[in-house]
């Protein structure tokens, strides 16, 4: 890959590479890499050929790249991808890559998460959806597919014994929400803003003076703000190794304050189960090989699965404490 980046350095005229290329952490469907040259520090982004192939991925990129420059232009502390000729995705030969200037900033985890920190997100994400996107909701698709998951074909083909079993013991539960989901989830289709989608813990950098600033955009698209303040107070207090009742009492409480709009939360509440289940079917193709480009990837969709399986579980335990 480091012959790529350096021909997409050159084409992009960013400078004479001052060192080879590394690959550092980044989110979970693309590789990302660092690149420094005379010019500057740059994140190059690769972005996975396997999700490239489906029909709208590039109008896909392009479309959350727009929308984060826009928040950008709105005041929303975010990092867009650079525009070089014109153009948002940078092609050598088969591969695409976004290109954007790096930002030393730290990544919070869990325990690091802060009363101050779960309202600073909040204000960020209320921003988000005060933003007039104009015409670009017009071109916006409807993002959450309402189609049921057939939960006994990921069992069948399935060759991870213990995902097996997991799916096994959840599986009636899993049904039981699903058709609820897609129900609320029709109930509450109709207000829909655009926004990230995907505010989670690794998509928010913080810089030296303590500012969140948004990355990963690339699930932008139309949601209910109920349904995106729910799940983002939940990533935002603790909701993945444990659940802080006062942090997510804050984001919640700090959202309205400012004038944000949580009429539709029970409903919201509901239909979050369709979000989650869909990044587990997801992960579930990837390792069954319907959805794959090597070994690595099957790995990172099985560590997916287990996390998430135990994510949505713990969502489902802590939900009924869950107010506004």
């Amino acid at each position: 890959m480091n012959i790529q980046i350096k021909q997409l350095v050159e084409k992009c005229k960013l400078g004479i590479i001052q060192e080879e290329p590394t690959r550092v952490s980044g989110g979970l469907l693309n590789r990302l890499y660092k690149v420094q040259t005379d010019k500057g520090t740059f994140a190059i982004k690769f972005l996975n050929p396997e999700v490239m192939k489906r029909k709208d991925a590039k109008r896909n990129h392009i479309f959350a790249e727009t929308v984060s420059n826009k928040a950008k232009e709105n005041n929303v502390n975010c990092l867009p991808a650079k525009i070089i000729n014109g153009e948002i995705i940078q092609q050598v030969d088969e591969y695409s890559f976004l290109i954007f200037d790096w930002l030393e900033g730290k990544t919070v985890t869990d325990k690091e998460v802060t009363i101050e920190t779960s309202k600073k997100i909040a204000k960020e994400l209320l921003k988000i959806h005060k933003v007039n996107f104009g015409k670009l909701k017009e071109i916006c698709k409807i993002y959450y597919n309402t189609k049921l998951i057939d939960w006994e074909f990921y069992i069948q083909k399935i060759e991870n014994e213990k995902i097996q079993k997991m799916l096994k013991e959840n599986i009636e539960k899993y049904k039981e929400l699903d058709k609820q989901s897609v129900k609320s989830l029709e109930k509450i289709s109709k207000n829909m803003v655009i926004s990230h989608r995907d505010l989670d813990l690794p998509n928010v950098l913080w810089d030296k003076n303590e500012t969140p600033v948004i990355i990963d955009w690339e699930s932008a698209g139309l949601i209910n703000p109920s349904m995106e303040v729910i799940d983002t107070a939940w990533n935002w207090s603790g909701g993945k190794d444990y659940f802080d009742k006062e942090k997510f009492s804050a984001f919640i409480i700090t959202y309205k304050e400012n004038s944000g709009n949580l009429e539709e939360f029970d409903e919201a509440l509901k239909a979050d189960y369709k979000a989650k289940f869909g990044w587990l079917e997801y992960n579930l193709k990837r390792i069954c090989g319907i959805e794959c480009i090597d070994d690595e990837e099957k790995i990172l969709g099985e560590k997916e699965v287990i996390r998430t399986i135990d994510e949505i579980n713990k969502f489902y335990l802590y939900s009924k404490y869950m107010k506004i």
